[in-house]
């Protein structure tokens, strides 16, 4: 197995335990793997494509499944009133990859902290925009486009119209503020 890919593999446990209910959903791994990536260059070599809720990359959830497998993670699907949801957490593999990973995470905790002082609170739909927000902005950016007459936040409304203008604009506004976007520069 790649080193990277096991760098990744101890981030899943890591990542659920640093979360205020030691667990996460298979929609914050992905989004948290994104941010960590994206807005803090922790390498993890993702190639992540806009989908349905966000930036995706099938190789988080595969990632996700040999970690199961592995039982670095563990992986139960809960059933909710409005449907059904994923509870990720740590396994009982976990402390040996985190013991073998330990200087891949000394040389990315500042990060990791980071990651959950920002959008440690939010909820899934949260994380999605915000995600969805990024990704444009990295967009924006790559084709060196500035962002006049909220063409960002018109961009985002295109793609998730189930949310409201104000709501986009809270959250962009907040992005920026923390520096977080490029195309607002």
């Amino acid at each position: 197995m790649s080193e990277i890919r096991k760098e990744r593999l101890t981030l899943i446990p890591i990542l659920a335990e640093k979360h205020k209910e030691k667990f996460i959903g298979r929609t914050a791994l992905m989004k948290y793997m994104y941010f960590l990536q994206t807005l803090r260059d922790v390498p993890l070599g993702y190639n992540f494509s806009l989908y349905t809720y966000g930036p995706f990359d099938p190789d988080v959830l595969s990632d996700l499944d040999l970690s199961v497998a592995m039982k670095i993670s563990r992986s139960t699907l809960e059933q909710y009133p409005g449907g059904y949801g994923y509870k990720i957490g740590a396994g009982e593999n976990a402390n040996g990859i985190k013991k073998e990973k330990k200087k891949f995470i000394s040389k990315y905790q500042k990060d990791i902290d980071w990651l959950f002082e920002k959008f440690g609170t939010y909820s899934s739909a949260e994380l999605e925009l915000v995600s969805t927000i990024v990704y444009v902005d990295r967009e924006f950016s790559a084709k060196k486009t500035k962002d006049k007459n909220d063409a960002l936040l018109e961009s985002v409304r295109e793609i998730k119209p189930h949310f409201d203008k104000e709501k986009i604009r809270k959250f962009i506004e907040n992005l920026n503020g923390n520096g977080l976007l490029k195309s607002k520069k």
